[in-house]
């Protein structure tokens, strides 16, 4: 559940973008046109894990932050990433539990990016993601331990 408000927020990001550069190409945006993009986004990420008859296929006509806050969603999973680093900071060093609570205290004196930076998240150093994937392959690990639980219970009742 933790990483699907990162994952997902990336695909629409990622549909948004194509969506404006089909535009801007000079190409006409349609219910189909959208379908399609949204389709081969969705398969770009996902591979054939969705079915293409999939109620999901459609789902870019039931996203409002698409058309109503064009480019919003990416900061769900910028935040996602940054509070995902602080987190992993904060374990490893004391003094960034108190570069965040400074955050806090900042309220809105600055610009995000410039706010962030002060927490030690810079948002514009690609490693910044690598928390999320730790935390990511972290799951995986856990979910592959359990798995073999199950299945090492499961082979001795046979």
């Amino acid at each position: 559940k933790r990483m699907g408000p990162f994952y997902s927020r990336v695909v629409m990001a990622d549909f948004e973008i194509g969506s404006h550069r089909f535009v801007e190409g000079g190409g006409g945006i349609t219910a189909d046109v959208l379908t399609e993009l949204w389709r081969s986004t969705v398969q770009a990420y996902f591979g054939e894990a969705i079915p293409e008859d999939d109620p999901y296929m459609h789902s870019w006509a039931r996203i409002p932050h698409i058309y109503n806050t064009p480019f919003y969603v990416y900061q769900y999973a910028t935040c996602f990433a940054s509070a995902a680093s602080l987190i992993k900071q904060m374990k490893a060093d004391p003094a960034a539990t108190e570069r965040y609570i400074e955050l806090l205290k900042s309220g809105g004196n600055d610009y995000p990016m410039n706010q962030l930076r002060k927490a030690g998240i810079d948002l514009t150093d690609p490693q910044i993601l690598q928390a999320v994937v730790d935390e990511f392959r972290g799951m995986v690990d856990l979910l592959e331990a359990e798995y073999s639980l199950l299945q090492a219970g499961q082979s001795k009742r046979s």
